[in-house]
């Protein structure tokens, strides 16, 4: 054969039926493919952003330096995105179990709470003795508070260490903002509420003026290491030291702490199961072209004899075949892709619908739809990984049926023989129910075409259930409410829970389950000698 090309194209000419199939399989094997790795891309950056508002856009951070140690670190080169803030103190909210913590954000450090600074009223602090309240605050500091009233707070400071004595103060704060209600301080029984630059140093001492430094690495494959290097630098110790396994896990970075929470393989997971269903899309459209290219061989069968018996190879014959699937491909491939990468923020946009917005740390659906479109995915990697992807298991498709054909012996072929069918000895049964049997019997008879039928229905409910999966993955805010278990939380700060009153609660049948803490509260007497307070904290499921 001269041209395998012009060969090819006249073969496809002459099977328009055959060519459209395989044509439309490969259109929608690429779709697939893209808008799995668009919409991939789009989820990861989704959860990345969920994961910086729940515990702020940081890698890491290190605890009550002193201003030395943290210019040091905002003057690192392996650094980005470097931002510091003073603890100046906290209060006790009335009867309640929360505490309200006075912070001073520098420069832009603020930026990296978003869940922090969202103003639902006034603005920000920019002076000393400014402060911005959340919403749900106010009702334990007094009634009808409101911007420029006067709040007069008792505070505390102490430090990690417990080298110093606890420092308490008092000071009268301006209310100059009302931020939104910020309830996932409510796990660990906190608030935040932002103060005006200059507060700390105008009220705390120089011992207890301290630093704390948010900031990201560049590098993120040395990330523990560079850690490491910094705490050694600056001399800071590790129990200092807090790492933000919140975003670390969403974006997969290794860390020391790592594998302490149940966050550390979601999205990997969710990679595995995007992957699982792309395969199985791929393999659906794989069992696709090979019936389609082994029935079109097995009709033309005498026109292979024929290419044998005037000379061609078993190659040539090979290469015919799979030059025809080459073609179909090099035409639906791109139209895939182009199809692909303009449907996949319509495709999550409708998987999402059915979701709540606040998965996402959105407030409504419209939210939600406008922040998916605002992402970018075009990634060039993703289009080359389709195209590879989707020749693969084409060609792996179309392997059998080329193999088939050149194999195909001239003699047998240009006889024009058929296939004897051989049937097994068979017993007289009484027939109870015809249809049965004969669809028992129309099964038997295509045992292929019986098992393709049985293996599209399990890739169906394996497609079902892990995308089934994808709600819980998706939501980076589940660890954080399983910081606090069970619904409610009893504590008694002064002579603790006895454990008679323990017996009781555990008998009540409304409780499911309940678990125990014992605290050990230390302080210090007149002498500086630590005296020890224990009790029970405990955690109530009802």
């Amino acid at each position: 054969m001269k041209s395998y090309l012009s060969f090819a194209f006249k073969e496809l000419q002459a099977q328009k039926v055959m060519a459209s199939l395989i044509l439309i399989a490969a259109i929608l094997s690429s779709i697939m493919t893209t808008a799995i790795g668009q919409s991939l891309g789009i989820l990861q950056t989704m959860r990345t952003e969920q994961a910086a508002s729940l515990n702020g856009d940081r890698y890491a951070t290190f605890h009550q330096m002193t201003e030395e140690q943290m210019l040091q670190l905002k003057n690192d080169n392996r650094l980005y995105d470097v931002g510091s803030l003073i603890n100046v103190g906290y209060v006790k909210l009335g009867s309640s179990s929360l505490t309200l913590y006075a912070r001073e954000y520098l420069d832009n450090a603020l930026d990296a709470y978003p869940a922090i600074n969202k103003v639902k009223k006034g603005r920000l602090p920019t002076s000393p003795f400014e402060i911005a309240l959340p919403e749900n605050a106010l009702q334990y500091l007094g009634e009808d508070i409101d911007i420029g009233d006067t709040v007069e707070l008792q505070e505390e400071i102490s430090l990690m260490n417990g080298t110093l004595p606890p420092y308490s103060f008092s000071a009268e704060f301006v209310i100059c903002g009302i931020l939104e209600s910020n309830y996932i301080g409510y796990s660990t029984g906190s608030l935040d509420a932002v103060l005006g630059e200059g507060t700390a140093s105008a009220l705390l001492p120089e011992d207890y003026l301290l630093y704390s430094t948010d900031f990201k690495t560049k590098d993120t494959a040395q990330f523990q290491n560079i850690i490491d290097k910094l705490a050694n630098e600056i001399g800071l110790e590790k129990s200092n030291i807090q790492y933000n396994w919140v975003l670390l896990d969403a974006l997969g970075i290794s860390y020391e702490e790592a594998g302490t929470s149940d966050m550390d393989t979601g999205f990997s997971f969710m990679t595995f199961a995007c992957i699982m269903v792309g395969t199985l899309v791929l393999f659906a459209a794989g069992l696709v072209i090979y019936n389609i290219l082994k029935i079109a061989v097995t009709k033309r069968i005498k026109e292979y004899g024929t290419l044998r018996a005037i000379g061609s190879t078993r190659g040539q014959i090979y290469r015919v075949v799979s030059l025809q699937l080459l073609i179909l491909c090099g035409m639906g491939i791109p139209i895939g892709l182009l199809i692909g990468a303009l449907s996949a923020k319509a495709f999550l946009i409708a998987a999402t619908g059915i979701l709540n917005p606040d998965l996402f740390m959105a407030n409504s659906t419209t939210e939600l739809n406008t922040m998916i479109g605002n992402i970018s995915s075009n990634n060039i990697r993703i289009y080359i990984v389709s195209v590879a992807i989707t020749l693969l298991f084409a060609m792996l498709a179309a392997f059998p049926a080329a193999r088939y054909a050149s194999h195909v012996s001239p003699t047998v072929a240009m006889s024009g023989q058929r296939v004897k069918i051989k049937r097994r000895g068979r017993k007289a049964k009484t027939i109870h129910s015809f249809e049965a049997y004969y669809a028992r019997l129309n099964l038997k008879r295509g045992r292929s075409r019986t098992a393709i039928t049985i293996l599209s229905l399990v890739m169906s409910i394996t497609v079902f259930v892990s995308l089934q999966s994808f709600t819980s993955l998706l939501d980076t805010s589940s660890d954080v409410q399983d910081m606090s278990l069970g619904d409610y939380l009893v504590t008694n700060e002064t002579v603790g829970i006895a454990p008679e009153s323990i017996d009781k609660i555990r008998e009540n049948e409304m409780i499911e389950d309940l678990s125990t803490t014992k605290l050990s509260v230390y302080t210090q007497d007149k002498n500086l000698i630590l005296n020890c307070n224990r009790g029970n904290h405990s955690k109530l499921q009802a």
